[in-house]
């Protein structure tokens, strides 16, 4: 399999400082495969040092793939968010500046013809497909388990101030339950997108499906942060895309670009 990626994170309209924090790099695996590795995180907004928390998950994460021939994808994925939950309260523990501090993660690892999610916090991944999206992840927000338990209904939920409310997030507590998905198998033109939550606030689902199906990557990353923005740009917003291809010609990566925009 070959990838065309991009991501992109801007400020927004409101904060003075970036916290999200996101990793975008291709990987090989032990049978010298591509592969590729996406994460988002998104510190805190209101508490100290969201950015530092927010990059310490995307610190770990790239020395453990640095380090790991993907024998495990699931155990990398799930040991690297424990591993920066422990870092992550050590750190809020050694400096009073950074006491508080926490961090959501969504990581996203396409090897062995299979898509790997972890997951903690409310950013989010989705998958397009034959250009129908899906929401793969459950927000861990205090609005989404009132739904699981048919005390709010999902439209109540997008408009409570409690789906801003997390119930779980990395480096709060000692004890972190990390979600990780079964494995998905993949298909050509398969299209994966990652997001925080400054992107979920203002642009719906089947407008992300529409903009990403209609545009190349780095557009359609452009056109949804554009459209965050213009309704009110109140977070910071990251936007990650992923997109299976078949033919070789394309070009491992070949559009794999960073960009921070503020």
């Amino acid at each position: 399999m070959f990838f065309q990626t991009y991501s992109l994170s801007d400020i927004g309209k409101i904060r003075k400082r970036n916290e999200d924090s996101f990793l975008e790099r291709p990987i090989k695996t032990n049978d010298n495969d591509n592969a590729v590795a996406m994460i988002v995180a998104d510190g805190m907004g209101g508490h100290r040092a969201g950015d530092v928390a927010s990059s310490e998950v995307i610190k770990v994460f790239e020395n453990n793939l640095n380090n790991n021939n993907l024998g495990s994808v699931e155990e990398l994925l799930k040991n690297s968010i424990l591993e920066a939950n422990s870092s992550i309260i050590n750190m809020s523990v050694s400096k009073e500046e950074l006491k508080g501090m926490g961090t959501t993660c969504t990581a996203l690892i396409i090897a062995k013809k299979k898509a790997f999610i972890a997951h903690v916090g409310d950013s989010r991944a989705y998958l397009i497909r034959k250009k129908t999206i899906k929401q793969l992840t459950k927000d861990h927000t205090v609005a989404e388990h009132m739904v699981s338990f048919g005390m709010m209904s999902n439209k109540e939920a997008k408009i409570s101030p409690k789906r801003n409310i997390l119930m779980r997030a990395i480096g709060i507590n000692d004890l972190l339950e990390v979600d990780t998905l079964e494995p998905i198998n993949i298909y050509p033109n398969d299209i994966f997108v990652l997001c925080s939550d400054g992107l979920i606030e203002y642009v719906e689902e089947d407008e992300i499906k529409k903009i990403v199906c209609e545009n190349e990557p780095d557009s359609a990353c452009r056109k949804m942060i554009a459209t965050a923005n213009l309704r009110g740009g109140k977070d910071n917003i990251t936007v990650q895309i992923t997109k299976v291809l078949k033919d070789p010609n394309a070009g491992f990566l070949s559009n794999l670009k960073k960009m921070i925009a503020s």
